[in-house]
């Protein structure tokens, strides 16, 4: 598995009587005391974690099917937080093939991969739409002009 540079502290960021948020990497909090003082008791799941890109960051992001293994091996310890009625929102983002106008399907694959592997449903998607997004991808959107500008990402 790709390692992902971590924080190793879980913080609390802020508590309010419906519930408290924490800050910290994902790999430290399910691995901490505080997390499994949450497993079963946890409704709601937001996530928008690295975004599987076709190209290098220097934070270490996993690219390709590492990509899938990476996101899909949380599925499990996720499901094992929620509580019966509990829901997991994640936000992949939009991939775009490299040197071609063609998006990727490893968004999808990954989400697919993550659902299997913890016997997860796809209850419902939203839709985020921003239309202030830069233009991307620039090359297919600014310069060729043959795609659209892709103003949105599902969650």
């Amino acid at each position: 598995m790709l390692e992902l540079p971590q924080a190793t502290i879980v913080e609390e960021a802020y508590r309010t009587d419906r519930g408290v948020m924490y800050h910290g990497s994902i790999e430290s909090f399910l691995s901490s005391a505080v997390g499994a003082r949450y497993r079963h008791k946890v409704q709601l799941i937001f996530t928008s974690p690295p975004f599987p890109l076709n190209r290098k960051k220097n934070y270490g992001n996993p690219q390709g099917e590492p990509y899938v293994d990476w996101l899909s091996s949380f599925a499990p310890a996720f499901r094992d937080l929620l509580t019966e009625d509990g829901s997991i929102i994640i936000e992949l983002g939009n991939v775009w093939e490299r040197g071609q106008p063609v998006m990727s399907t490893l968004p999808m694959r990954a989400l697919l991969s993550f659902l299997g592997k913890a016997e997860l449903f796809l209850c419902q998607q939203f839709i985020c739409y921003d239309p202030a997004r830069l233009p991307t991808p620039a090359q297919w959107v600014n310069v060729e002009r043959i795609r659209l500008k892709d103003a949105f990402t599902l969650l």
